[in-house]
């Protein structure tokens, strides 16, 4: 995915240093990416949470112990619930806007 440019007319310095975005459509592209991001790693998570649940870690051909297999499905549990108490109303209208 690009950015669009906004070109520097020869002869003068840029108007910005670095990623700041310089126009509209910059941001909006941008905080769209990062959104659409978040609900992909969102529905990764979920993925991995129901995957865990159904999933014993400690037989083959995982053969975790039973306390890696804590720690993981802790983490994945915990993160899980974390991402899923967040008010999507907003980024779903973000993401949802041509």
């Amino acid at each position: 995915m690009t950015f669009p440019v906004i070109p520097t007319p020869p002869g003068q310095s840029p108007l910005t240093v670095g990623t700041n975005p310089r126009s509209p459509d910059e941001v909006n592209m941008t905080v769209g990416t990062h959104l659409q991001a978040f609900l992909a790693a969102k529905t990764a998570v979920n993925a991995d949470q129901r995957f865990m649940a159904a999933t014993d870690l400690k037989v083959p051909p995982y053969n975790f112990t039973a306390a890696q297999e804590d720690a993981l499905k802790a983490a994945v549990n915990s993160l899980d619930t974390a991402l899923d108490a967040i008010d999507l109303t907003f980024v779903y209208r973000v993401v949802g806007m041509p």
